[in-house]
């Protein structure tokens, strides 16, 4: 495939538990002279926050091909680094930023048992850690973006600090797709992850989540709107302080729409990679990009 000499490659793999690997499957094309565009490794998501192994190989390939790399996807990806970018080119003074992520029915719209089992926690005794808050993955997928947004708004970071909290179910919870979940187990489940400055959060993304939309969680949980069933919320606070809701809309298959929009990102991103200079690319290194494939020129 690298001998093909392509203007870029979308990489697509399996990158989960062999991410460096990975990262040298693509430095291959680099050093041969093929772009890359690719959504599979989220801790090369932002160059300023990518560890310092990967880093290197990156950089390297791009050098020796002179060639360039950009790591993106849905989330994290572009709902956390390039819709917010946009939105904070209408803001004044900022004295913070925050972005919610509401999944309310994880059962029907991400009917991956193991992975809301084995990874989230639900189903899981009362009180039980989130699997993915005690084995670092909300740091990995997250952290760059918090990053991003700080370098940003120019926000120099005193740390990085995660809060969590489960719910659990009073009764049985019965689903079609992901099994049952009995009383007693976790059914619901927040975390946040905040940059903080003198021990304030200034630059946070939280999760709040359920298995079902009438699992019980608590009150104090942050909530979307009313009539509004799953989204992500983004504020800006500060002159002006304002809202805004990303709401994917299922497609007519039944596909959630954030599967194709994942790679579309990033598949969108191709000609202005491809003339982008040389190196490891963030989305304020390139030009607005969007879709080709709009109105009557659709195939």
């Amino acid at each position: 495939m690298v001998e093909l000499k392509a203007d870029c490659l979308c990489y697509a793999g399996n990158a989960v538990g062999r991410e460096l690997e990975a990262v040298e499957e693509m430095a291959k094309f680099l050093r041969a002279g093929t772009n890359v565009v690719t959504f599979a490794v989220v801790e090369i998501s932002y160059p300023g926050a990518t560890p310092a192994d990967f880093k290197e190989v990156i950089e390297s390939a791009c050098e020796a091909g002179g060639t360039s790399l950009y790591a993106t996807g849905s989330e994290p990806g572009a709902m956390s680094m390039n819709v917010p970018a946009a939105l904070l080119s209408m803001s004044g003074e900022v004295t913070g930023y925050k972005e919610q992520q509401f999944t309310p029915d994880l059962a029907n719209d991400y009917p991956l048992e193991s992975v809301l089992r084995d990874s989230m926690g639900f189903g899981k005794p009362d009180g039980t850690a989130p699997p993915r808050v005690t084995d670092g993955t909300v740091e990995v997928r997250w952290t760059p973006e918090i990053h991003f947004i700080a370098d940003l708004l120019g926000i120099k970071l005193d740390g990085i600090r995660l809060d969590w909290e489960t719910a659990a179910t009073p009764v049985d919870i019965v689903t079609t797709m992901v099994g049952t979940y009995p009383a007693g187990t976790v059914c619901g489940y927040y975390w946040r992850l905040a940059g903080v400055v003198a021990d304030k959060p200034v630059v946070s993304i939280e999760y709040i989540a359920q298995i079902t939309r009438d699992a019980k969680v608590p009150d104090h949980w942050p909530r979307l709107p009313a009539g509004i069933d799953g989204a992500i919320a983004y504020t800006v606070e500060g002159r002006p302080t304002y809202r805004a809701l990303l709401m994917p809309d299922p497609m007519e298959d039944g596909i959630t729409s954030g599967l194709p929009m994942t790679a579309l990102a990033a598949t969108n991103a191709i000609p202005a990679v491809v003339a982008a200079r040389p190196g490891h690319l963030s989305p304020v290194d390139l030009p607005f990009y969007a879709t080709r494939r709009a109105g009557s020129q659709r195939s």
